[in-house]
């Protein structure tokens, strides 16, 4: 069962738990009007602790956050010095500039799992030289949760050769844990620096990467966003986070799509899928990839409408929730991307007509990979299943 819960102006969170399963939470927290970098950690810092006493955890329940900041280059030896900082050293830890378009310096996504002591083993991998815990690996009754934070290749001289480098180094990685990029890579997250010039050749470092190594249009892709965002690595023109899962079958991992609105990403060249749904034996996980103000031809609607384009993406995003016999009251989060944070006014009001009360929902500057559209949306949402398969963890 979902339930949410919102704390104006400080932390939302959402969480599902069944008799069978894991209990799952995913927690917003903003910094609000602080006067500087430093008193808005402070604020994020009480904020989320606050969540966690209001939900009855403890941090190290943590699997994997994120970060978004407003000016990564002169914030993130700040932010790797305080206390929050160290309150999520219990998971991978993801650090993104994707400037707020609300009224904050920093806001924080962090998902946590819970259940029987006994259930899990954690281990934190692939530390930085700043001391970020890059990886996560969360091992339970029936399944391996793998979080991986900031991959990069920055060497490399172009978006093109620094993906291929990137994904080279993620196999290596994966493989010492006994998985593959086709059998348990399930959603990515690709950030792309100065998106309107380096988007083709992540595009192409990608789809050449996952054709080698068996994700093909007649096997299936992965969920993914490809979005505006700068690493830690000044030097890297793409930084990418992502999920795997371990134990799992393929026939527990099924296709979101919804043919009648918009058509898959490689009808014109891109290898994601629009969304995977993954099928356990209590609950489902419905990833839904970044979306945007497309038809079922590929083509941009509403060009230069805000308000049209998001209504759009929303659309789409019911429609893809609804092949799976869903609706938008089963998302769990959301992180909305503003090619324009002059728009956050309107989108934030048309977000909060249309979306569930008390939704976590984080709204960042984040251009889309094509100029023309100006709002995309991702998320991930949860519904009760009951399948052969074992329950989630």
């Amino acid at each position: 069962m979902l339930k949410r819960r919102a704390v104006i102006d400080r932390f939302s969170c959402s969480w599902f738990t069944t008799p069978q399963g894991a209990q799952e939470y995913y927690i917003a927290c903003c910094s609000g009007g602080a006067s500087s970098f430093e008193n808005a950690l402070d604020i994020l810092n009480r904020n989320y602790l606050s969540a966690l006493e209001d939900l009855g955890l403890h941090p190290d329940t943590l699997a994997f956050c994120r970060f978004h900041l407003s000016d990564i280059v002169n914030q993130k030896k700040i932010l790797a010095r305080s206390e929050v900082f160290k309150n999520v050293g219990f998971g991978a830890v993801s650090i993104v500039e994707q400037v707020p378009c609300s009224n904050d310096f920093a806001l924080l996504f962090a998902y946590h799992v819970r259940g029987e002591q006994r259930q899990f083993h954690k281990e934190i991998f692939d530390y930085t030289a700043d001391q970020t815990p890059a990886g996560a690996s969360i091992a339970g009754n029936h399944y391996t949760m793998v979080w991986a934070a900031n991959t990069s290749a920055p060497l490399a001289p172009d978006s093109h050769t620094q993906t291929t480098g990137l994904f080279s180094s993620f196999l290596a990685s994966i493989e010492r844990m006994g998985m593959t990029v086709r059998r348990n890579l399930i959603r990515s997250w690709m950030y792309v620096r100065d998106i309107d010039n380096h988007y083709q050749g992540m595009v192409d470092g990608r789809r050449e990467f996952f054709s080698a190594h068996g994700l093909t249009p007649a096997s299936r892709f992965i969920a993914s966003t490809g979005i505006e965002g700068k690493g830690p690595d000044m030097h890297s023109l793409v930084t990418m986070d992502s999920l795997l899962l371990g134990n799992i079958a393929e026939e527990q991992i099924e296709v979101m799509n919804a043919l009648e609105n918009l058509s898959r990403p490689f009808s014109y060249g891109v290898t994601f899928e629009r969304g995977l749904r993954v099928r356990f034996g209590d609950r489902s996980h419905l990833y839904i990839s970044g979306t945007a103000s497309i038809d079922n031809k590929g083509n941009i609607l509403h060009d230069g409408d805000i308000e049209k384009q998001t209504h759009r993406t929303i659309d789409n995003i019911e429609a893809l929730l609804g092949g799976q016999g869903a609706t938008l009251e089963a998302m769990a989060y959301a992180v909305a991307y503003l090619r324009n944070p002059k728009h956050f006014p309107c989108v934030h009001q048309l977000l909060l007509r249309r979306l569930p009360p008390g939704l976590p929902l984080i709204i960042v500057e984040g251009a889309v990979c094509r100029q023309g559209w100006l709002f995309e949306m991702e998320g991930v949402a949860v519904t009760a299943d009951a399948t052969r398969f074992p329950p989630f963890f």
